[in-house]
């Protein structure tokens, strides 16, 4: 792996200060953050760093099976200035808000999807899958007219109970008056 220039935004965001008290290391790239910041955000980490295990008093701290610049998206969208978030990369900092139980940045990233041209389908399947009334909402917001309702079930036929349920309500309410 090459070295990244000390300008690299990846890495300047997480640089040391006089605020950070912990490294986290990513496929062997540090980042020095803040133990309160990270354990109010996030269970995952108020566990790791205030629970008895040997992490606590590590000086650094492995973060495995996870790349990089999506940690560090990730961990981004809770503090003062967010890397830019994209499409793409949408579904898997999803994954990682709650892999890393930050809800703070699974909001940030649902609504950064929410507001995108997206396909109606995807974010319901999104929203199903990481369980997101955000996009959920805003997905059912999406259909519009009867019609769309029809495939649905193909779409859906895997769907939570949660996102059935608020299906079959958005519908009722749309279409109750031609039932």
């Amino acid at each position: 792996m090459t070295k990244r220039p000390a300008t690299d935004p990846f890495e300047l965001a997480f640089a040391e200060n006089d605020k950070t008290d912990a490294i986290l290391v990513v496929n062997k790239n540090k980042l020095h953050v803040n133990k309160a910041l990270l354990s109010i955000h996030s269970d995952y980490f108020n566990t790791l760093f205030n629970s008895d295990f040997k992490e606590k008093s590590m000086t650094e701290i492995e973060i495995k099976d996870v790349e990089f610049e999506d940690f560090v998206t990730l961990l981004s969208l809770i503090m003062p200035e967010t890397m830019p978030l994209t499409i793409q990369k949408g579904e898997k900092l999803l994954e990682l808000s709650d892999r890393f139980l930050i809800p703070a940045a699974k909001r940030h990233v649902a609504l950064f999807i929410a507001q995108s041209d997206m396909d109606k389908e995807k974010k319901l399947i999104l929203a199903d899958k990481f369980d997101s009334e955000i996009l959920r909402n805003n997905a059912l917001a999406e259909y519009k007219e009867r019609h769309f309702y029809y495939n649905i079930g193909d779409v859906g036929k895997n769907f939570s109970q949660t996102t059935k349920n608020a299906i079959f309500d958005v519908f009722f309410q749309k279409f109750q008056h031609t039932l």
